[in-house]
């Protein structure tokens, strides 16, 4: 199974001046491919899709308050077009020439 992580610049950045065990590091240690955003935008996306059948997407961040205690969305689709128009976005995204490959 392929397993890629598309990182904020800025949060990227503010992890790697933390030192120490890192996001990234953790993601890296488990074979998954990360890249970090090159342009400043903010990378706000919170969306995957798991063996092109299942996308899921949303507002939610992946913490406990973002789950629990905030007023968040989450969409899961099993259409076969929402996770084929998400994975060539995701391409797209995945390819920019200014985007960086973490390494450990």
């Amino acid at each position: 199974m392929r397993v890629r992580v598309y990182r904020d610049r800025e949060q990227f950045s503010q992890e790697m001046n933390f030192g120490g065990a890192t996001t990234t590091s953790i993601l890296l240690a488990a074979g998954i491919e990360v890249r970090v955003k090159g342009a400043r935008d903010l990378m706000h996306l919170k969306s995957y899709a798991i063996d092109g059948h299942l996308l899921r997407s949303g507002s939610a961040n992946w913490s406990p308050t973002g789950l629990k205690r905030q007023d968040n969305d989450v969409l899961y689709e099993s259409s076969p077009d929402a996770v084929e128009r998400f994975e060539a976005k995701f391409e797209e995204m995945w390819a920019k020439p200014s985007n960086t490959v973490a390494c450990s």
